[in-house]
């Protein structure tokens, strides 16, 4: 989806303000769709949303489908109606609540939080955007501060960043989250664990409902694209999305792989496998080591939370590249498949089944299943899954998903993280410049559908991703269906951190962070040395470091500059 942006006022002075705001915008490519007395929106590309009109005053901007299990969104008040289009619709979307003037009285961000939306009020306009790009700061200004004691925790738990980010006055909803304009109080409406329907116990079934939702949303998204490209990574996740697209496969005009020379990177044989048992063109580009600069790091700083989707800048740079020549409008992608599918591999699998099955979880074959799988004992699995359940100390304020969320057991909850983990996908990055990452795992619907199937059926107490492995075996190729290893990028990191030491290091020890004292020098410095890094490893924690720091300086720029 494209950009978004909506602007209100309710008085002469801040209707000039706005009229201003409006050319600015137009003069950076907006489409005006609807312009009233005390509001007006428009659009842009490089695949302009489509609107939606729900009558009433609630407006929807984007992707929007018939929830499987949804009825009509009703009548009622404004905030009801925005509670009720989560259970009616899905999809890829802002709402809007306007009145019949234009002045907006409420906004929410669609559940799968594909796209940010920020709020915020300047010189009397309120200011509803899914993006923060320099010129609209400019002609927009966001008055506030950073919030610098919320800054540690973007460090030392990178999710946090996905939750509101450090800025006052500035309004970043969270996926599935309403505000009610007129007070400025915002209702998480959604949860990925909330209203859940009885656990799905049988395999046979979850299997098919999987497959079923699987196969409805990429189709339903793919629709939505005229020039549309998919990744193909050798994987489990991105060969299920490939498969689901059925005949539609043939309107994908780019199917990508991008490796690097090293062999644990290289996974274009699982990719050419798949490729030949769906009948589809690879088109493989090699990555090739670079060291981090200023520049890369800059490029995607001004987003409305830290650019954690460009973490991985020369893969990102890479795909961008092949998208733009290939003249892409969508990317498909199969980001999303670990959390959804179940990735995880822990004795908190055997305890979800002992907690809801009591004694009958000893005659289940989970029990010996997992410990041939995690090589632990039955009874050390036994003795960690009757161990009382203990919380770690959050760096900082949960994220709104996590709330509630101890009534879930603990796999669950491990589950619960991961998809909170997910959302770092709508982040800025290079790729978002040049084309619409769409992520068919990250689906409203599948989401709702995964978070009801215990861990054991999930995994089948044996295997990673197992119920998607087995529901999705008669269209891949054996050597990918039930693939153990996956691509490790491990040492590639470590060896472009060694490279980009002298960068990191000026760009660590001389910025914000440190000034501020949020990082340790002493102890950074310790982290910027070629051997450690080659041997213990840590450019993910310099990495993010970097990726804050870049975007702090941005937005400490902006703030400043008023």
């Amino acid at each position: 989806m494209g950009a978004v942006l909506a602007l209100s006022w309710t008085d002469a002075p801040a209707a000039g303000a706005a009229a201003a705001i409006r050319h600015v915008a137009q003069e950076a490519g907006f489409q005006t769709v609807s312009s009233l007395r005390q509001g007006w929106f428009g659009v842009a590309g490089p695949r302009p949303p489509v609107v939606h009109d729900l009558k009433g005053g609630l407006i929807v901007v984007g992707d929007l489908f018939d929830h499987p299990e949804g009825g009509p969104v009703g009548t009622g008040g404004r905030l009801d109606r925005l509670r009720k289009l989560t259970g009616a619709k899905w999809g890829r979307y802002i709402a809007l609540d306007r009145d019949a003037d234009g002045t907006l009285r409420a906004a929410m961000r669609d559940p799968s939080g594909s796209h940010e939306l920020a709020i915020w009020r300047s010189r009397g306009v309120v200011v509803a955007t899914t993006g923060t790009p320099e010129w609209l700061i400019a002609a927009a200004p966001v008055t506030g501060a950073i919030r610098w004691e919320a800054v540690p925790a973007l460090l030392a738990d990178p999710d946090a960043a996905l939750a509101q980010p450090p800025l006052d006055g500035l309004m970043a909803l969270d996926a599935g989250e309403m505000i009610d304009l007129d007070t400025d109080m915002r209702e998480q409406v959604w949860r990925p664990w909330t209203g859940r329907q009885p656990d799905l116990w049988s395999a046979e079934l979850a299997a098919a409902g999987l497959r079923d939702r699987v196969d409805a949303c990429v189709g339903s998204l793919v629709s939505t694209v005229s020039r549309c490209g998919a990744e193909l990574s050798g994987g489990l996740d991105s060969a299920i999305v490939a498969a689901a697209l059925g005949e539609g496969r043939q309107a994908i005009r780019l199917w990508l792989n991008a490796y690097s020379s090293r062999s644990e990177t290289d996974e274009r044989r699982y990719a050419a496998q798949v490729a030949d048992r769906l009948g589809l063109t690879l088109t493989a580009v090699q990555r090739c080591e670079q060291a981090l600069e200023a520049e890369v790091l800059d490029r995607t700083a001004g987003g409305v939370r830290p650019g954690l989707n460009g973490a991985d800048p020369v893969f990102d740079a890479l795909v961008a590249e092949a998208c733009e020549t290939a003249g892409l409008d969508g990317l498909l992608t199969g980001k999303g498949g670990d959390a959804l599918f179940y990735q995880g591999a822990s004795p908190a699998i055997f305890g979800d089944l002992l907690k809801a099955r009591g004694a009958l979880a000893f005659a289940s074959p989970v029990w010996p299943g997992l410990s041939r799988w995690i090589r632990r004992s039955t009874w050390s699995i036994l003795a960690e899954a009757v161990r009382p359940a203990t919380t770690a100390t959050a760096a900082g304020p949960p994220h709104p998903w996590m709330v509630g969320a101890e009534a879930l057991s603990g796999g669950k909850r491990a589950q619960l993280a991961a998809l909170v983990s997910n959302l770092a996908y709508a982040t800025a990055c290079r790729r978002t410049e040049v084309v619409d990452l769409i992520h068919p795992l990250m689906a409203q619907p599948l989401v709702e559908w995964t978070m009801r199937i215990p861990t054991s059926v999930l995994t089948a107490g044996t295997t990673d991703r197992h119920l998607a492995r087995s529901a999705f075996a008669d269209r891949l190729p054996s050597d990918v269906a039930w693939r153990r290893s996956k691509g490790d990028y491990t040492a590639t990191f470590e060896r472009e951190a060694a490279a980009s030491l002298p960068f990191l290091r000026d760009h660590l020890l001389g910025g914000l962070l440190a000034e501020r004292g949020v990082i340790d020098r002493a102890q950074v410095e310790a982290l910027l040395d070629r051997d450690r890094l080659m041997w213990a490893g840590g450019s993910g924690q310099l990495t993010t470091a970097a990726l804050v720091e870049s975007w702090l300086r941005r937005w400490k720029a902006r703030l400043n500059s008023q």
